[in-house]
């Protein structure tokens, strides 16, 4: 029995349809960054009834994602994605701000929540405060270490969910980085989001989408999985927001593989065609964040090696 789940990100339709999600678990719809990302699931929200049917049908599971930094003029759109998620049937709401989750349970939580990665879980005392508000899975702030993730689990009582692999969630802010003027009358928005734009200082490289500051480089856990295993870690996310379908697609493909047979409990290499997949898509190069305790920009291992540039 597989006794794992893996997670994708999927903001809209347009990565929704040009993805094989055949990989993934679960999907979580929606970006969390900006409600004006076009066709997002998070705020079309006529779109959610026959996108979670389309994942049911599939088998997959169907969280909805909520704004990562909502503010008060946010709040009820934010009540009526709850109501819009539930009624549609999603499994969960993926939620980073506590307000927000007061709402969930002021609404008898219709729906499980899901803390996720600016949620700010640090400690399993956090952990423990959003489990007790209704809270069933959370996932540690960026500069959580592995060690630290497992205190959050067994002192925390809660599920832990992993990025294993993609751009790692550093920030968001309010106003759009890529606009020169308000985004309701800037003609550049929605579509200034869509183009890939780098942060440079010397070595150092980010990657804004807008509200969003992510990793330059790619998380990549593909090597350390057997020790996941082997920690109780049970629920892995590959942040495919901002990538293309072929992204999503072979990166999910290559950690379907991978997980398969390290809860097999058999013999465990990073094969050749697993390499080559993740090399092509790391355009910035690999990191492993701060899980083993280092700066976020240093990857540990040794068959897939890091190239000099970015972060």
């Amino acid at each position: 029995m597989q006794g794992f789940e893996l997670v994708a990100s999927v903001a809209s339709p347009g990565e929704f349809g040009g993805t094989d999600l055949s990989p993934y678990d679960a999907v979580c719809l929606g970006s969390p960054y900006c409600r004006r990302v076009e066709g997002n699931f998070a705020e079309a929200l006529d779109r959610l009834p026959e996108t979670v049917s389309l994942l049911h049908d599939a088998g997959k599971r169907a969280y909805v994602t909520t704004p990562a930094a909502p503010r008060e003029a946010d709040l009820p759109h934010v009540a009526r994605l709850v109501d819009a998620a539930a009624a549609a049937g999603a499994d969960a709401l993926e939620i980073h701000n506590m307000g927000v989750l007061r709402i969930l349970r002021e609404k008898g939580r219709p729906l499980p929540a899901h803390m996720g990665a600016y949620a700010n879980v640090y400690t399993h005392l956090a952990a423990g405060v959003m489990r007790d508000a209704g809270a069933v899975r959370v996932r540690p702030n960026a500069e959580v270490a592995l060690e630290e993730m497992g205190t959050i689990a067994r002192e925390g009582r809660v599920e832990v969910e992993l990025l294993i692999h993609g751009k790692i969630p550093l920030g968001v802010t309010d106003r759009c980085f890529l606009l020169d003027g308000p985004e309701e009358s800037d003609p550049k928005c929605p579509a200034a989001c869509r183009e890939e734009r780098w942060l440079t200082s010397r070595q150092w490289v980010l990657k804004t989408v807008g509200k969003g500051v992510l990793s330059g480089r790619d998380m990549c856990m593909l090597e350390h999985l057997p020790r996941l295993v082997r920690e109780g870690f049970r629920v892995f996310r590959v942040e495919g927001l901002y990538e293309n379908a072929a992204y999503r697609s072979e990166i999910g493909s290559v950690y379907r593989d991978a997980l398969s047979l390290a809860f097999a409990g058999e013999r465990y290499a990073v094969t050749p065609g697993w390499a080559a997949a993740v090399r092509r898509h790391a355009k910035r190069g690999l990191c492993n964040g701060y899980y083993f305790g280092t700066a976020g920009r240093k990857y540990v291992g040794t068959v897939l090696q890091n190239p000099n540039s970015g972060v």
